[in-house]
This record gives structure tokens, sequence and C-alpha cells, in this order.
């Protein structure tokens, strides 16, 4: 029998708080294992406020910023951030961080450095588990830190991150697909990363974010998808994977329209215009993309995907649904009222 699936939801804070609290209430009801809120300062409202009003609006949920970056706040204030989540939520917190995509690109900067996020996690590790870490000649310790675990996963999309992840986190969280030859090959490099460190796979928390959306139809599912399918498998995504998807792509000429949508077409705040600018990749091409993307089209269709997916041992997912300025109430209904007794049938649940 194959491991029971873990089912975590991306929550962006784009809309008023007491509206967020009611749909992470309804998250938690729904059934799903954990909530993923969104830290990209200019577009959301600020993830650990929001991750501390969750911790007293759930019972059960497992809570985690996803995923927060080593430049818009000192490791030292993420370590007492995360800590002070968990005095409120005591063993259902975990620690995610990136190197701060919208996070940057909003203020104008570009992504931190493997360099920078290696040596933020290994503080951020430090001083949640106690100890002093030295800034510069001064020596500091988090005077609060519980002694309770608090997982440090790293977010990870390209080979090199992957194996860092592999080496210096507790964990990873894999923004690289969801098809077989992708799957064998991240974990190839998280893999590489761990043994680096005397590690093994089955030493760290792996999640698969896989990118979701549900609809009436695989047709309509896949025109919602259009923004983010051509966001990271043609403009982002596919130096990295498109081989090991099995997938071809012809190259395109990026028209000027997809450069105009803010902050990008993946985190559009008009996703109607989003989906336009996409109108010069083929339907065809968009297919491809969301088969090897993640799970994009009717919920029947998504639980079988995860069904099928459990046999290479992915088990544990984190959804991230499309828009960022819609809450994923869509989503949340297909999981309560298909995917979830769908897998539970399965006796994945």
């Amino acid at each position: 029998m194959s491991q029971p699936v873990r089912v975590h939801l991306r929550v962006p804070g784009t809309t008023p708080m007491p509206e967020l609290m009611t749909l992470i209430e309804s998250i938690e009801a729904a059934g799903f294992d954990g909530a993923g809120i969104l830290d990209s300062q200019m577009l959301s409202r600020d993830a650990f406020v929001i991750l501390g009003q969750a911790a007293t609006h759930t019972a059960r949920l497992e809570l985690f910023p996803a995923v927060t970056n080593p430049f818009t706040r000192h490791a030292s204030v993420l370590a007492g951030a995360i800590q002070t989540v968990e005095e409120m939520a005591p063993g259902r917190v975990k620690f995610v961080i990136g190197t701060g995509y919208t996070s940057a690109s909003t203020i104008g900067r570009k992504p931190a450095t493997l360099a920078e996020m290696r040596a933020c996690i290994t503080t951020v590790k430090a001083l949640l588990a106690g100890e002093t870490v030295d800034w510069s000649g001064t020596p500091g310790r988090l005077g609060y830190a519980s002694g309770r675990r608090i997982p440090v996963l790293m977010a990870a999309s390209g080979p090199k991150a992957i194996e860092l992840a592999g080496e210096v986190a507790d964990g990873v969280v894999l923004l690289t697909g969801f098809n077989r030859g992708i799957v064998e090959t991240a974990l190839a490099h998280l893999e590489r990363g761990a043994r680096r460190a005397g590690r093994r796979l089955e030493d760290l928390e792996i999640i698969w974010a896989v990118r979701t959306g549900t609809a009436a139809t695989t047709d309509e599912a896949r025109r919602m998808a259009r923004p983010t399918a051509v966001h990271w498998g043609i403009l982002r995504w596919g130096d990295y994977w498109l081989g090991p998807a099995g997938l071809r792509i012809p190259k395109f000429e990026i028209p000027d329209a997809v450069w105009k949508v803010y902050p990008d077409l993946s985190h559009a705040d008009d996703w109607k215009a989003a989906i336009a600018a996409t109108s010069f990749v083929p339907d065809e091409v968009v297919a491809e993309l969301c088969d090897a993307l993640g799970l994009i089209g009717t919920p029947e269709h998504c639980a079988g995907r995860i069904v099928e997916m459990t046999t290479l041992g992915v088990c544990n997912l984190y959804l991230m649904p499309f828009q960022t300025f819609a809450p994923p109430e869509e989503e949340i209904r297909a999981f309560r009222d298909v995917v979830f007794p769908h897998l539970h049938a399965a006796g994945l649940r």
C-alpha cells in the first residue's frame, strides 16, 4: 500500500484579513493538511501576520510561509517571526524559504543567490535550535527559542538549488513539474546534494509544488492555465525541465503584451488580460505544458493523476492554484467533494 497523500494549499493574502481567515477555516474544514501563505510584500498582506492569525483560527492545519526569502527580512527577524508563530500553533508550523521571485522583481532587485540562501538557512536553523550565531563579531542567540523542532525547508526549481536544499535544509519544496521524467530527475539532483552532507533522501521532507486548476472540462482548465503554463514552461521553467519532461516545444517570439502584464504572467492581477497575452501559443502546446506542470483538468482527472504519481513515491503535495488575486474556492470544492473521496477510496487518505 502506498503512503497516505498529504495535500497543502497555497493562500495568497490578496483579500482582506477577515475574508482570509474565513478562507483558511474553510481549507481546514475541507480536509486539507496544510496552508502555505504567500510572502510577496507588494502583492500580499504580511505573511507572518496572516500565519499568526491563522494559528488562532485553526486547530489541525499545518502552517508555513510559501515562500519567504533572505532579503526582505534579516535572518534574525525570520527566525523570530516563525518561532513566534509556532508558539501559537505548537508542532504544526514549518519554515519555507526561497530566492524571492516576486518579492524581488516588484522592488527592482534580483532574487537571492544560492550563497545567500545557504547562509540564511544555516543561520535560521541555528537560531531556532537555540545556538549562538556570530554577527560580524557580535554573538547573538534567539532568547525565546522553544527547543521544539521547526523544519526549515528550501523551495527550489533549478538543479543547483535543489542540490543545495538536499545539502543544507531539512527538506525541499520542489517547483519543477509533475511527471515521471521530471520527478526522477529532480530526485537525482536532491540525492546528490544530500550525499554531500552525508544524508539520504529518506532524511528529507520532500514536498512537490504542483500548479493546480480544476474546471468542468479539461479544455476550460487548460484555458485558465494559459498564463501559468506559458510563464513557467516557455519564459522560465523550460530551460531546466522540458527535456526531463519529454517535451519538445518550438521557439516563440514573445509579444510585448506579455511583458506588460503586472507583475508577470503567472501572478497577473488581470487574469483575462494574461490569458489574452498568451494567444501566440497554440492550444496543443499549452496542453502539453499543463500535463507536465501539474494537476490541470477536471477534478476526476486530478484525482487520477495523484494516484498515478504515488507509484513514484510522490505523496506530499503543495497545490498552487493559478490566480494570485482570486481565492482558490474552485479548488477547495473540487478536492473536498471529488479528489479527497477518491483518494480515500484508494486507501491514500
